[in-house]
């Protein structure tokens, strides 16, 4: 059984936790992400959308949408071994990060799957059933890579795990994610005020992107450290 928390829990904490963990491996976070994920940023605003000529301007871009969706277990896989042996002051390479996410690759996207198609279940039901579901699944590819848990048991412990933690994990992704719009709007706004190529906008939004899921990877890891659990290093 997992000790509840005896006092109360800050989301303005846990964010300026993370905000101070970037800040220290801010260099190491960004080696990590040319390395492993600048490569994939650019394929997907170089391959071509889905649409046809007619449709250039609505077609859904499924080439890019795969190739992340599907690259994307690897890559976390590999930023959670990375933030683990820096939690624990252990050397880590690259090599050792990407392929503890392609040895674990079928658990993370499975884990992935059952979560999204819970919380748009939760979601299309009523908001709020969506928003817990997503919080209470939220650490359960920390238990894959952290814990060895296979997908089912990653599932169930997160949703256990998590129980005390659910309105702050939910708290500090809407801060987040609002920032991440408000950003967006501002980005928006200069492209259209200064006349810039549709390019400038596109690179900026995937990067904010980008270092919004690196963030949000980072507060989770923060709650999962909170959860209790003193085994951070992978197996």
């Amino acid at each position: 059984m997992m000790d509840k928390p005896t006092g109360t829990i800050s989301p303005l904490l846990r964010l300026r936790e993370s905000i101070a963990f970037f800040r220290v491996y801010g260099w190491e976070l960004a080696r990590f992400f040319i390395i492993l994920y600048l490569p994939v940023v650019l394929v997907s605003l170089l391959v071509p959308n889905s649409g046809n000529a007619e449709n250039a301007g609505s077609g859904f871009p499924a080439v890019s949408f795969i190739f992340n969706f599907f690259y994307q277990p690897i890559y976390t896989g590999a930023l959670i071994y990375q933030l683990t042996r820096i939690a624990a002051g252990q050397s880590w390479t690259m090599r050792e990060g990407f392929i503890t996410g392609v040895r674990l690759w079928d658990k993370l996207l499975l884990v992935n799957l059952v979560s999204l198609a819970l919380t748009l279940v939760g979601f299309m039901a009523l908001i709020v059933p969506g928003l817990i579901a997503y919080a209470r699944l939220a650490l359960a590819e920390f238990r894959i890579v952290i814990d060895g848990d296979n997908p089912r048991d990653a599932l169930k412990n997160s949703f256990e795990m998590t129980r005390p933690y659910t309105l702050p994990i939910i708290t500090c992704t809407a801060v987040l994610f609002g920032v991440y719009l408000s950003l967006q709007l501002v980005i928006e706004w200069l492209a259209a005020v200064l006349v810039l190529p549709m390019l400038f906008p596109a690179i900026l939004n995937t990067l904010l992107s980008v270092v919004l899921m690196l963030f949000l990877t980072i507060l989770l890891f923060r709650f999962y450290g909170l959860a209790g659990h003193s085994r951070l290093s992978p197996q």
